[in-house]
């Protein structure tokens, strides 16, 4: 019986909105936009992000702060007394120089250098200056070098098969790093495919005629024949 693994598989759902994007606030102090996480990211924002905890002791109405930027649906949980700027210092709670709400030396309600509810540099939203996503006016990255994975010897005396499927980011030289494994199938198949795919080599996705790096999942499926 032949075993061998199918092709790797871009999962690339088309997307019409825009990629990029960005956004700042602060609210003019001289002290740097302080480290800290992200908020939640959401479509809509209530409240602008604060590194100071709530002064209110009994609030009415607790609203939690987020930026507009659906792209970093994959970050962790919030630590509501731990918000700042993942590029800012160490230190007292700040919100940095910008002004308009939010966190960080630009204009808005959200974090970053930028203008608007987003996070990093540009403005109007979304995640700026970072990974993008396929569409909104970036090609796909296409694949010009690959290597098969290979089936583990555990799956191969078990006779398993499935979808491996792992986060991705295509960087800008062509080069694969690998975030997380999305689907396990476990029986050594998940380091297989790990394996091959940081070998393989694509034609970077771009983005107004320049390389720009893309966050995606792949399939690698392996399947008994």
């Amino acid at each position: 019986m032949l075993i061998a693994p199918t092709a790797l598989v871009l999962n690339l759902p088309p997307k019409n909105d825009d990629s990029g994007g960005g956004g700042g606030g602060g609210k003019r102090q001289i002290t740097p936009p302080s480290l800290g996480k992200l908020p939640r990211p959401a479509d809509k924002q209530l409240a602008p992000p604060d590194p100071e905890p709530p002064k209110n002791p009994d609030p009415t109405l607790i609203v939690e702060p987020t930026v507009v930027a659906p792209q970093l649906a994959q970050l962790p949980s919030l630590n509501l007394l731990n918000i700042g700027d993942p590029q800012g210092i160490p230190g007292p709670p700040s919100s940095g120089a910008g002004f308009g709400g939010g966190i960080g030396d630009g204009t808005g309600r959200g974090v970053g250098s930028g203008r608007g509810p987003g996070v990093g540099p540009g403005e109007g939203g979304g995640y700026g200056g970072g990974v993008f996503r396929v569409g909104g006016g970036v090609s796909a990255p296409t694949v010009i070098y690959k290597v098969e994975p290979q089936y583990s010897e555990e799956a191969r005396k078990a006779r398993y098969q499935g979808t491996v499927i792992l986060e991705a980011i295509v960087q800008k030289d062509g080069t694969v790093q690998i975030v997380r494994v999305v689907r396990s199938l476990g029986f050594g198949l998940d380091e297989k495919a790990i394996e091959a795919l940081r070998q393989w080599k694509f034609q970077p996705a771009k983005q107004n005629g320049v390389a720009v790096p893309v966050a995606l999942n792949i399939e690698v499926n392996f399947n008994l024949r």
